[in-house]
């Protein structure tokens, strides 16, 4: 028998569930991410469209919050969640906090991603700037819930490693 199975976190299956979901979105994410960077870089038609102008631009950071807030930013949170109750040796300040943050983060990173790409494509097929500059408002909007749900993991991490209960 390990030591591991005596620590307070080693009996928890949602937690251990849940840190597994955020590897599981950064695996998604890369992929998701790099196939994307191949696809603008390798197909002349998606290439000149991203090469634009400010609409193409838009396109590319759908891309690249793709990238950092869905591979990257998972990928942290993962380990994170895997490292900090075993190394100040106290289990999670909240369960709930750590699901709200992982659905709340990529509910917002999705929108994020999806109305960034929107306002490139209104802005390049139909010459709509105010309708671009809305679905980049909407953007913003799903970005602030992406900043909230890294603060709520900010405040568990903080939590859980002051040893503070509930």
């Amino acid at each position: 028998m390990t030591q591991e199975t005596n620590e307070p976190w080693a009996h928890d299956k949602e937690y251990t569930k849940y840190t597994l979901w955020f590897i599981y979105a950064c695996i998604i994410y890369s992929i998701i991410g790099f196939s994307w960077g191949a696809l603008m870089g390798g197909i002349p038609a998606f290439r000149l469209m991203v090469d634009s102008g400010v609409y193409g631009d838009r396109i590319v950071l759908g891309h690249t919050h793709i990238n950092l807030l869905g591979w990257v930013e998972m990928a942290i949170f993962g380990a994170i969640y895997y490292l900090i109750p075993r190394l100040v040796r106290r289990e999670i300040y909240s369960l709930k906090l750590v699901k709200v943050h992982f659905w709340m983060h990529n509910l917002g990173l999705l929108g994020v991603v999806v109305f960034f790409c929107a306002s490139g494509l209104t802005g390049i097929y139909a010459g709509d700037d105010k309708a671009a500059s809305h679905f980049m408002a909407l953007g913003g909007s799903f970005g602030s819930l992406v900043l909230l749900a890294n603060i709520i993991w900010g405040y568990n991490i903080y939590r859980t490693s002051c040893g503070r209960n509930r």
